[in-house]
């Protein structure tokens, strides 16, 4: 069966397919149920030519890149559930505490002296009068944002750690699952999404010089390192940022969450993107509680992330029907994304329980299945204001052969 060959090298029919899989923690299970479906289908049986992957996603494009099987994938994904491989820094609590009782101590002597503090004090507390369940914390909360954000930036500052875990033991589990320090593809070209620290510009690491991968944005490298994996998994605050080159390097999920770009720069001519945000509810309801409200938050930046890429493809169609001659066109899919599920709420980002990785496995052959059955659909923008035949523009998306969007 398909789903137990290598998962490199080779095109959907006749056309070279690319997948893009985009960042999103545990939820990188779902990719990999979507990944096993594909390769049961005889028009993407043969797997992809080009990945491009960002954080969670850069992972399993590795993988794949690797010659991993969907089960050995989500064997590796088990083992993250199981043993999780990051170390909560004990540096970064300790400086927190010490910083946090100074804070207070400080706070609480300037408090003894009559003036302006205490009136500002007394003005905040009329608010909460009488008081409430939860009042004391909100009156807290509301003097410090309003009149002492300062003490914020202390705080902040008097943190000697930059991030939350370490995360050398998953570096170590790459590395083991890898069987070295760097990603064995073969015939599969691979791209790796992340973000400098300082500049906040995006930098990709890719396998393959073509006239579209060119610097600043593309560093052409002769293998993928597993740093460079870790680099584009370094969730910002949460994980430690790493060091290649002249570059200080997180999570590429901040600006290219489902690059799409890059695919289409090493010669894809169709492309399968892997979403892991699930589709907008319908209707304007209001939010049921402040765990809705964080999932949504970030669920439309991941979004809106994909949209920028995607539409900017989508409207070079214009261009590639005008002008054929000076532009390369591609296919590009409508997303495979989970259906509206309970388990993807606002703490399966990172949530690696083994029985939620499962689920979200099947979420995605479930995913996978139902895009199949509905075409697979191509993409196409939907203001009706193309200048081209219908039927033609949803099939391109338009790349200038000298040029590819970021």
């Amino acid at each position: 069966m398909a789903a137990s060959k290598r998962g490199g090298g080779g095109v959907s029919g006749r056309r070279k397919m690319g997948m893009v899989l985009s960042g999103g923690g545990a939820r990188g299970a779902f990719q990999v149920g979507v990944y096993e479906r594909l390769l049961e289908d005889r028009r993407f049986a043969s797997g992809p030519v080009a990945i491009s992957g960002t954080s969670a996603g850069a992972i399993n494009a590795a993988l794949i890149a690797a010659g991993r099987t969907p089960k050995e994938m989500l064997a590796f994904w088990h083992s993250i559930g199981d043993d999780p491989p990051a170390t909560a820094s004990a540096r970064f609590f300790s400086t927190a505490a010490r910083t946090l009782l100074w804070l207070f101590a400080r706070e609480g002597l300037r408090l003894l002296v009559p003036g302006r503090g205490w009136r500002h004090l007394l003005q905040r507390a009329k608010g909460h009068l009488p008081p409430r369940p939860g009042d004391f914390l909100a009156f807290v909360v509301e003097y410090i944002l309003a009149l002492r954000f300062d003490l914020v930036s202390e705080f902040l500052s008097g943190i000697e750690e930059p991030f939350v875990a370490d995360t050398a033991a998953l570096r170590k589990r790459l590395v083991e699952v890898l069987g070295g320090e760097t990603v064995p593809t073969d015939r599969v070209h691979l791209a790796i999404n992340t973000v400098d620290a300082h500049s906040g510009r995006v930098v990709r690491f890719v396998t393959r010089a073509t006239p579209l991968t060119r610097p600043p944005d593309y560093h052409i490298v002769d293998a993928i390192t597993v740093d460079m994996i870790m680099a584009s998994c370094a969730i910002p605050l949460l994980f430690p940022p790493v060091r290649i080159g002249p570059h200080l390097l997180w999570d590429g999920g901040l600006l290219v969450n489902t690059p799409l770009a890059p695919v289409v720069a090493l010669g894809a001519e169709e492309i399968v993107p892997v979403l892991i945000t699930e589709p907008a509810e319908p209707g304007g309801e209001p939010l049921a509680h402040f765990g809705r409200a964080v999932e949504r938050t970030v669920d439309s930046l991941l979004e809106n992330a994909y949209n920028v890429d995607r539409k900017l493809l989508l409207e070079r169609n214009r261009l590639a029907a005008l002008d054929p001659g000076s532009y390369r066109a591609v296919t590009l899919y409508e997303a495979v994304r989970p259906a509206r599920d309970g388990i993807f709420n606002a703490g399966s980002y990172l949530y690696f329980d083994r029985k939620i990785l499962d689920q979200m496995y099947h979420a995605g052959l479930r995913a996978a299945d139902d895009w199949l059955k509905a075409g697979p659909r191509t993409d196409h923008l939907e203001d009706g204001s193309t200048t081209a035949p219908a039927s033609r523009v949803q099939r391109l998306a338009a790349v200038r052969t000298s040029r590819v969007p970021a």
